[in-house]
């Protein structure tokens, strides 16, 4: 519902817009209310500050894809982006930074990879979208999100929360994006990118938040404190779109 949703959006206001929703933390944010009630807050605390972290790799997709999808096709693209995502994440695995550093880090290298993103010409306005597109889509998102949380209960906090910033429905939507128009991919990832801020604010607020609130209040707290950064940010994106 969601990945449909967010495509739907995209079709009426850009690429760009649909990118920048996938901001909001539709993947990490159930994984974290789940484990909040299978492992405890202390865990999901620290799964949080894991997710803050996973958004160095989810951005270094982002960039990587943004330039490949310019020279080569979408599976190609695909593979060296996921290989950039996973790289990251193995060098972030052992860092062992308090949530203000680690918001400092993931704030300051989204700045340098919007500032780096490809400029290319904006999209066609007409996309022209296949008669199964939308469903191919969802059955391809919820695939990978069932996958991904099926293996992060098995890693610990850290790692958990790096792999629930896994670019699942990034990589869902550059793709569709990147077979009608390579412009219109890059597009969709520069939205993502600026999108993540409000991201790294909700796990920002929800890490301690955890360890101190209910869990909706702390839920509630964060969601809030993204969605006002998310607001602020849709000035740049429309800007650009």
């Amino acid at each position: 519902m969601l990945i449909a949703l967010v495509s739907l959006a995209g079709r009426k206001w850009g690429p760009g817009v649909s990118g920048w929703l996938l901001g909001i933390p539709f993947n990490s944010g159930p994984i974290l209310f789940f484990l909040v009630l299978e492992q405890g807050p202390q865990f999901a605390s620290r799964t949080a500050l894991g997710s803050l972290l996973g958004i160095l790799a989810w951005a270094a997709f982002t960039l990587t894809y943004a330039y490949s999808c310019l020279k080569l096709p979408w599976w190609y693209s695909t593979i060296i982006g996921w290989i950039a995502y996973f790289a990251v994440a193995a060098l972030i695995l052992p860092m062992t930074l308090s949530i203000l550093p680690a918001f400092t880090v993931v704030s300051i290298v989204l700045a340098v990879i919007l500032w780096a993103f490809p400029k290319v010409a904006p999209p066609r306005a007409q996309t022209v979208h296949g008669q199964y597109d939308l469903w191919l889509r969802m059955g391809t998102a919820s695939f990978m999100v069932v996958t991904l949380t099926g293996f992060a209960k098995l890693l610990g906090p850290i790692a958990s929360g790096i792999l629930s910033a896994f670019p699942a429905y990034t990589t869902i939507l550059a793709v569709f994006n990147h077979r009608h128009e390579a412009a219109a991919a890059v597009y969709v990832l520069r939205g993502v990118s600026v999108g993540l801020y409000t991201a790294a604010t909700f796990f920002l607020i929800l890490s301690p938040a955890l360890l101190r609130l209910p869990a909706t209040a702390a839920f509630g707290l964060a969601l809030t404190g993204g969605l006002v950064v998310h607001g602020l940010s849709l000035i740049y994106v429309r800007r650009n779109a």
